[in-house]
């Protein structure tokens, strides 16, 4: 087997590809989590904290990462701290008490926590201490490149313009496909304030 395998393969996990398309076409607030792929490229960023990354001069690598789960995120009292609180919920959620479909493993430093509220999305890396939120994690960019390869023949192509699309599809009706993608991603992300660390936590 080639070493682009999957964490989910690897350990007999089907994954659900509908889980970002999912997530950022919720018409309520939701919630993903994203975990790293088992790959030669992730071996060392594994279980690895932000400043660990820092060190190896790396940054999350939204290719490096799959979506293994997302749900309905509940509606956070209007508080300052309300994103940390959130996230606090989901990490005690995914330690002690996992939805029944979820197949990942414990949420865990190196993971990162994807919130979606008011229609704005931002990404939080977990951290050996809280959580740090992820600025410029493409998130989006992400969405439109796997639905582009998805219409595409040739994936070389893959430029934000559908040039090499479907050869039963007429040109015009290819081009539609990625301006209706690109107008679901439209709306700019506003900028947030990174939420305040919280006390450490062991890392799994």
């Amino acid at each position: 087997m080639s070493d682009i395998r999957k964490w989910d393969e690897v350990n007999g996990v089907d994954e659900d590809p509908g889980h970002l398309t999912a997530f950022l076409e919720s018409a309520t607030d939701a919630y993903a989590i994203l975990q790293l792929r088992h790959t030669d490229d992730t071996l060392y960023e594994r279980f690895e904290s932000y400043s660990s990354l820092q060190r190896q001069s790396k940054e999350p690598d939204i290719d490096h990462y799959e979506v293994v789960y997302h749900g309905d995120l509940p509606k956070a009292p209007d508080t300052p701290d309300a994103v940390m609180a959130q996230l606090e919920a989901l990490y005690v959620q995914f330690n002690t008490a996992h939805p029944d479909d979820f197949r990942g493993h414990s949420l865990s430093v190196s993971d990162i926590v994807a919130l979606k509220v008011g229609g704005v999305v931002s990404c939080h890396y977990v951290d050996s201490i809280g959580f740090k939120e992820l600025e410029n994690f493409a998130l989006r960019e992400n969405y439109l490149k796997n639905a582009e390869m998805a219409v595409e023949d040739d994936y070389n192509s893959i430029d934000g313009i559908i040039n090499n699309g479907r050869k039963d599809e007429p040109e015009t009706e290819r081009h539609s496909v990625l301006d209706a993608l690109k107008a679901l991603s439209g709306a700019e992300q506003t900028e947030r304030r990174p939420p305040q660390k919280q006390a450490g936590r062991d890392e799994r």
